[in-house]
């Protein structure tokens, strides 16, 4: 779920540079940051790091909760909607996650 929710977020950072934002420097900012995290969580999925991956499903329930704040405040829908529900989606992920972690033997 992080990984998809990653990678729209870098996709759409992306597209907005190969538009009328390529010289806006906002847009580059954002699409760095959109990338690293992208990147970053397919690091951390091939170590197989757990709580680097829950670390990282916090950090994109916040970047999409604050797109779609920022989607809510520009009343577009389609940036509200959309943000929020991978946000949902990535706090129950988190959830399960940290619950999965606390169910395996030896973390009691």
């Amino acid at each position: 779920m992080t990984l998809l929710s990653a990678g729209v977020s870098a996709g759409f950072s992306l597209a907005g540079l190969l538009g009328p934002g390529r010289y806006d420097s906002f847009a580059r900012s954002a699409a760095s940051r959109s990338v690293a995290l992208l990147l970053t969580v397919l690091i951390a999925i091939g170590i197989r790091s757990r709580m680097a991956i829950a670390f990282l499903v916090i950090a994109m329930t916040l970047v999409q909760a604050f797109d779609g704040v920022i989607g809510a405040l520009a009343h577009d829908p389609s940036k509200t909607y959309g943000p929020f529900a991978f946000a949902v989606l990535n706090a129950l992920t988190v959830g399960w996650l940290l619950r999965e972690q606390t169910n395996e033997p030896g973390n009691r």
